[in-house]
């Protein structure tokens, strides 16, 4: 068994790593702090495969999928995410298009790219890492809550599509 888990450097996606790891499944830990990832790697009692890469960019994604992809992934955990606090119109444009591709943009070439797999060999299992933001607005964190409902929504509706098609997934 096998889990890939984007953001296990630390905070949610190191736990869940861990949890994983204590119940058998070889993990692949996905972020962009080799350093952390080691030290992830050293803790976990089963094999570990560390891939350090910056998600932000779509065409990586692209890549972490065809260096895995032969390798039998049974759980993709999505989990890479950060937020940006502040005024919609003093936070920075560059940091918000960023928070983007990595919150939405990967969050979607991933789930795309590994749940079609899935369902062509009818089993697997998605986690995609949201908050209780992607379900309401919020203050000074306008970008982070948008990022976070469309991940909400994304999972809703292929949820729902497979449900509707009787796929099991």
């Amino acid at each position: 068994m096998k889990a890939l888990v984007t953001g296990a450097s630390s905070g949610i996606g190191r736990d869940i790593s861990r949890v994983l790891s204590n119940m058998g499944y070889d993990i692949i830990a996905v972020a962009r702090d080799e350093e952390k990832l080691n030290q992830l790697k050293d803790e976990l009692s089963t094999k570990v495969e560390i891939i350090a890469v910056d998600l932000s960019c779509p065409q990586n994604c692209k890549e972490l999928y065809k260096t895995v992809q032969n390798k039998d992934i049974d759980i993709l955990v999505n989990n890479a995410g950060f937020g940006e606090f502040g005024e919609f119109t003093t936070t920075n444009l560059d940091k918000e298009l960023n928070m983007i591709n990595t919150n939405i943009t990967a969050v979607h070439i991933l789930t795309k790219l590994f749940l079609q797999d899935m369902v062509k060999k009818d089993s697997g299992y998605i986690l995609n890492v949201a908050s209780i933001a992607g379900f309401m607005p919020g203050p000074l964190m306008a970008t982070y809550y948008s990022t976070k409902s469309y991940i909400v929504r994304l999972t809703r509706e292929y949820i729902y599509r497979i449900k509707k098609e009787k796929i099991k997934c």
